[in-house]
């Protein structure tokens, strides 16, 4: 696969994992502002946010490797 291609596949699931990532945002904040919500819906809430987050700057972070590779960059 060439470094376009990679590209535009890396593109695609980061803009899945943004989208994720800010719903899950949203879902935490939400419980935050809700009297009726447990700790524990908060906290798993967090949790889930966090890892979607994680999952974003992964694939974010992957894209900038492959941008390096397609400028011949080696740092």
């Amino acid at each position: 696969m060439d470094i376009e291609s990679r590209l535009r596949v890396l593109e695609s699931r980061y803009r899945q994992a943004l989208s994720t990532a800010v719903g899950a945002k949203a879902n935490y904040l939400a419980l935050l502002d809700e009297p009726g919500s447990t700790p524990a819906a908060i906290q798993r809430a967090k949790l889930q946010w966090e890892r979607l987050e994680a999952r974003r700057r992964a694939v974010a972070a992957r894209m900038g490797e492959i941008e390096d590779l397609e400028h011949g960059r080696t740092d």
